[in-house]
C-alpha cells in the first residue's frame, strides 16, 4: 500500500488515527472462569472485581449519599442547631415521609425499565454481524486459483466489512475515534483511495452505506458471467448471506435512530435519586413501633444509615445496569468490543478466502474404523460420572411379562358395552396379547395363566362399570363370549362352564367372584366368563383358509 505520494505506508502508520487514551480502554469484563464452579471462592472472586462492577458504577454517588446523610444527622442530633420542640417536628415530618415512601413503585419501575432494556441489548449484539458464514460460502462456490478470482473473493469480504466500519464510526463512540475520517479507513487498509474517490463522488445526501454492498454484489454477478459460478443457484445463495449481513447492520442503525423514548429513562433514574433523597430526611430518626427506644443506645443511629447505604447500593446499581446497557456501543467497561470485530471479521475473512482456500487433508482412515468408538478422556476426568441422555420413563419395567391390547374404551362405548349382547361386544380382531419380554413378537405369546387372564379382563370389566353412569348394567345369567364374533348364551350355569370349546387353543376363565354387586335388596354374584382367544398367527391361518376356499368354490 501507497499514500498518495508513491511512498509506501509502514504498518505502524496503521494505528495513526488511534489516540492514545484510547489504546488504554478495555471493554467486556469477561469473568466465566471465575464462576466456573459454584463455591464461596467463586463469590470472593466475584466481588472483588473492580472494573466493570457494581462498587465502580455506585462509589461516587455512595460516596454523596453518605457525606449528605452524614451531615443531616449531625444537623438533627446536635442541640447546635434543633430545639427539642424543632426535634419533635422533625420526626413528625420523617415519619410521614417514611410511611409514604412506597407511593413510588420503585421495584416495578426499575423491573420493567431493565427487561426492555436487556432485550434490546439482545437484539444489539444479534445484529453486530461475523463474516465467518458468509466468507465461507465465498470459498466454497467462488473457484480459481489465478489472480482475479482472488482479488474477487478478497474484495467481496472486505467490501463487506467496509461497510460495517462506515455504519460503526457513525453509531459508536469508540470507532469514530478511531476513523474521525474516511483517510483514516484509507490507511488502515479497510478501503482503497480509488473506492474512498467513488465514496466521495456520490452526491446522495443521505449516508451512503449501500455503496459496498453494491460492489459486493456486482463481483458476485461478474464471478457468475465469467463461469467462476458454478450456477445461478449458488449466486442467489451468496447474494442472501451478504444481504442479510446488510440487514443486521440496518437494524443497528435502526436501534440508534429511534432509541427507547426519552421521557421513560428520565422518570426511572428521577424517581431512584428523589427516592433516596427523601431517604435522608425520613430515616434520621430512632422509632420502634412509632415511640422513641426506651434506652438510649448511641448504636442505634446506625441501623437506619447502615440500612439506608445497603439499599441504596442494591436499588442505584440495578440502575447503573440499565444506564450502561443503554447503549453498548460506546466506551464503558461492559460495551461491544466493536474495533475488534472489524480487525477481526477483515483478518479471518480474507483467511478463509485466500489462504485456506481449497486445503484441506487427505483422506484417511479415523482411529475408530474397525473398532469400536470410545474417546479417551484426560485422567482427570476420566472418573467423572457421566449423565446420559435417557428418556425420564426408559427404565420404567411393566410388572406383568403379557400385556392384553385392545381399544381404548371411552364413556359413550363403555355405556354401550353388554356381554349378553353379541351386537355390543368388539369383534375379535381388535384384541392382540403381546408379550413385554419380547416387544416386536406376535400374538403367539398367548398362552398365559388361568390366573392372570382372567385378573386382565376382571380389570377391563371393572373398568368399563366404573366409567357406565348406572351401576344397574349387571350380569343376570350365565354369559360365554368367545372374541371372534360367536357368542353363546347358556340356560344352566354349570352346563355353560363344563361345555367348553373343544378346538379351542386356550381358555381364559374369571374367578368365581368376578365382579359381585350389592344391590339394594340382595347381592348377586357374577357367574364365571370363558373367552376363547385365538392367536394373530391362528386367525391369519384362518383367514387364509378361508380365501382359498372362496377361491376354489369359485
Amino acid at each position: 500500500m501507497v499514500d498518495k505520494e508513491g511512498n509506501p505506508i509502514k504498518r505502524r502508520r496503521l494505528l495513526w488515527s488511534i489516540p492514545p487514551e484510547a489504546t488504554e480502554i478495555a471493554m467486556t469484563v469477561s469473568y466465566n472462569l471465575d464462576v466456573s464452579s459454584a463455591s464461596i471462592i467463586s463469590f470472593l472472586r466475584l466481588q472483588l472485581r473492580w472494573r466493570g462492577s457494581i462498587w465502580k458504577s455506585v462509589l461516587k454517588e455512595l460516596a454523596m449519599f453518605v457525606f449528605a446523610f452524614s451531615c443531616v444527622s449531625i444537623v438533627y442530633r446536635t442541640d447546635l442547631f434543633l430545639s427539642k420542640q424543632q426535634r419533635k417536628i422533625w420526626d413528625n415530618f420523617a415519619a410521614l415521609f417514611d410511611q409514604t415512601m412506597d407511593f413510588i413503585p420503585l421495584t416495578f419501575m426499575l423491573g420493567f425499565f431493565v427487561t426492555i432494556i436487556v432485550r434490546r441489548w439482545n437484539d444489539i449484539f444479534a445484529n453486530l454481524g461475523w463474516i465467518d458464514n458468509t466468507a465461507i460460502m465465498v470459498a466454497t462456490y467462488i473457484r480459481g486459483d489465478d489472480d482475479r478470482t482472488r482479488m474477487m473473493r478478497r474484495s467481496v469480504v472486505r467490501y463487506m466489512v467496509l461497510t460495517q466500519v462506515l455504519v460503526f464510526r457513525d453509531i459508536s463512540l469508540q470507532v469514530r475515534r478511531r476513523f474521525p475520517a474516511l483517510d483514516a479507513i484509507v490507511a488502515a487498509g479497510f478501503m482503497l483511495e480509488t473506492e474512498k474517490d467513488l465514496l466521495n463522488d456520490s452526491n446522495l445526501r443521505y449516508a451512503r452505506y449501500f455503496l459496498p454492498i453494491e460492489w459486493c454484489t456486482s463481483l458476485l454477478y461478474q464471478a457468475r458471467s465469467e463461469g467462476k459460478i458454478g450456477a445461478d443457484l449458488l449466486m442467489n445463495e451468496l447474494s442472501k448471506h451478504v444481504l442479510e449481513f446488510r440487514k443486521g447492520l440496518a437494524q443497528l442503525c435502526n436501534f440508534d435512530w429511534v432509541p427507547i423514548p426519552l421521557a421513560y429513562p428520565q422518570v426511572v433514574f428521577l424517581a431512584v435519586r428523589s427516592y433516596f433523597l427523601m431517604s435522608v430526611v425520613a430515616r434520621q430518626s430512632v422509632l420502634i413501633d412509632g415511640q422513641p427506644p426506651a434506652d438510649e443506645n448511641p448504636l442505634y443511629p446506625l441501623v437506619p444509615f447502615i440500612m439506608s447505604a445497603l439499599q441504596f447500593v442494591f436499588v442505584v446499581g440495578w440502575m447503573k445496569v440499565a444506564e450502561s446497557m443503554i447503549n453498548p456501543l460506546g466506551e464503558d467497561d461492559d460495551d461491544f468490543e466493536c474495533n475488534f470485530l472489524l480487525d477481526r471479521n477483515l483478518s479471518v475473512g480474507l483467511s478463509i478466502v485466500d489462504e485456506c482456500y481449497n486445503r484441506q487433508p487427505d483422506l484417511e482412515k479415523d482411529v475408530f474404523w474397525s473398532t469400536d468408538v470410545e474417546p479417551l478422556y484426560s485422567s482427570d476426568t476420566a472418573l467423572i460420572p457421566k449423565n446420559p441422555q435417557i428418556g425420564s420413563a426408559a427404565n420404567y419395567e411393566m410388572k406383568d411379562e403379557e400385556v392384553l391390547m385392545m381399544p381404548h374404551v371411552d364413556d359413550m362405548l363403555g355405556d354401550e358395552l353388554d356381554f349378553k349382547d353379541s351386537s355390543k361386544l368388539i369383534p375379535r380382531k381388535h384384541y392382540s396379547v403381546m408379550s413385554v419380554a419380547h416387544p416386536f413378537g406376535s400374538g403367539t405369546s398367548l398362552p398365559v395363566t388361568r390366573k392372570r387372564s382372567a385378573f386382565a379382563f376382571d380389570a377391563i370389566t371393572r373398568k368399563i362399570n366404573n366409567r357406565s353412569n348406572s351401576r344397574q348394567k349387571l350380569y343376570n345369567s350365565w354369559s360365554q363370549a368367545t372374541l371372534n364374533g360367536n357368542f353363546q348364551m347358556d340356560d344352566n350355569a354349570e352346563e355353560g362352564t363344563t361345555n367348553r370349546h373343544k378346538n379351542s387353543s386356550m381358555l381364559l376363565r374369571a374367578p368365581e367372584n368376578l365382579l359381585d354387586y350389592e344391590g339394594n335388596d340382595n347381592s348377586i354374584s357374577m357367574q364365571k366368563l370363558s373367552c376363547d382367544l385365538t392367536t394373530v398367527e391362528e386367525e391369519d391361518e384362518e383367514r387364509a383358509k378361508s380365501t382359498l376356499d372362496k377361491s376354489h368354490g369359485s
